[in-house]
């Protein structure tokens, strides 16, 4: 009998690989291992929908084809944990005991809520990654009238806006001297937090070190400026990669699982997608880590399809997005030191692009509200496409035709 194809780790990459291994004609036995009890799904909605939900029966639509985990018709389900690989015998050891036998494996193990020492979660501390995680914090927001957000960077910042929808009072502190300086440029940055002030949030930049005391009822925050009292504190401070599991199996690791172009990993047959992997990015070779939805998707889709036999590199653009409030912000390709002048077209006030060059190719791309037009861009950026800067800045000009007469 054939041995079975393993995926260890059931989150959204671990889904997506699932559904991209059956589509692309494997017919075997598939084996997803996960330490949640539920099907695969996506994490985004976490600090969104889900927070902003009045009952624990809505909010939450982010299900990877429920019905077909459950069933068993897309893979076998085991809720558990691996806690060792033999890659010479091709063998995972569960927990449990169990012994799982594969022909091909992934490592799908994702990421977990970088922790404070000085703050373990507990009864008025909390940390967002899991489905579980956001139940209780809902359940959490309810009973409170005051809420500490402790970083503001992406997950930070929408925890917060989702808390001040709800109706508490919230101070986000942030260490940095502004908001998220390595993903959007300073004018942004500033934009960013006049909106979260002009709904209520207060910001307290360059923050330093704080201290975390859960009292009675309530948490104490302080640093060497002030301190304050609140209902609830979580804790959003960055993530860390789940790649334990591949060093204590003698895999390669560096901040991430070390995989090439193709998803491999140091040992025969066993790939790594998601957030968990340190990856080479396209055309200048230099690793990164990726925590986003596309990074979870795409690079599970690249992996099953190498998995499968099917040579593929993975060579994405990097994009992220986050929703606070009214405003839909989506960022595509890295800021970085290459980025020798900005474009910006402005279409109102709360719709915005704003355009990163390295000479003539535009490297990276900001956009409040714009998603279509960012699409329109995404083809200029991927093909590293030369386009005149004025004509990128006319507003007259559309973006679908601001490459032509390029030369």
């Amino acid at each position: 009998m054939d041995k079975p194809f393993l995926i260890v780790g059931a989150g959204q990459a671990g889904g997506y690989a699932a559904q991209a291994l059956r589509a692309g004609g494997y017919r075997g036995r598939l084996l997803l291992v996960g330490d949640e009890p539920f099907a695969p799904y996506e994490r985004p909605p976490l600090s969104k929908s889900v927070l902003l939900a009045e009952d624990s029966e809505s909010g939450f639509e982010a299900w990877l084809d429920e019905s077909g985990f459950r069933d068993g018709s897309i893979a076998e389900h085991i809720v558990g944990r691996v806690a060792h690989l033999d890659t010479g015998r091709r063998q995972a050891w569960l927990e449990s005991g169990e012994t799982l036998d594969y022909e091909k494996c992934l490592l799908a193990t994702g990421g977990r809520a970088r922790p404070l020492a000085a703050a373990p979660p507990s009864g008025r501390i909390a940390y967002l990654r899991t489905l579980n995680d956001a139940l209780q914090l809902r359940g959490l927001i309810a009973q409170s009238r005051s809420a500490a957000v402790i970083g503001g960077g992406f997950l930070g910042l929408e925890i917060a806006a989702s808390a001040r929808t709800r109706g508490l009072a919230v101070t986000v502190f942030e260490s940095a001297p502004r908001l998220l300086a390595r993903a959007m440029p300073t004018g942004f940055s500033d934009r960013l937090l006049r909106k979260h002030a002009l709904h209520g949030v207060r910001v307290v930049l360059n923050s330093g070190a704080v201290r975390i005391e859960e009292q009675d009822a309530a948490v104490e925050v302080s640093n060497e400026r002030e301190v304050s009292t609140f209902d609830l504190c979580v804790i959003a401070v960055g993530q860390e990669p789940n790649d334990g599991l591949a060093r204590a199996s003698g895999i390669a690791v560096n901040n991430g699982i070390v995989v090439d172009e193709r998803c491999r990993t140091s040992a025969p047959d066993v790939y790594a997608a998601g957030d968990c992997t340190n990856f080479p990015l396209g055309r200048t070779g230099r690793r990164t880590r990726l925590e986003s939805w596309q990074n979870a998707k795409d690079q599970a889709i690249v992996a099953a399809q190498n998995m499968l036999g099917d040579p593929s590199s993975y060579d994405p653009t990097p994009w992220f997005w986050t929703d606070q409030y009214d405003w839909n912000i989506q960022m595509l390709g890295l800021m970085d030191d290459s980025i020798d002048r900005w474009v910006t077209r402005q279409a109102a006030d709360d719709k915005t692009l704003i355009m990163g060059l390295h000479g003539r190719a535009v490297v990276y791309a900001l956009a409040l509200n714009q998603g279509g037009e960012l699409r329109a861009l995404k083809r200029i950026v991927e093909q590293g496409i030369l386009i005149d800067p004025e004509r990128l800045a006319d507003m007259s000009v559309k973006l679908r035709q601001v490459d032509r007469a390029a030369h």
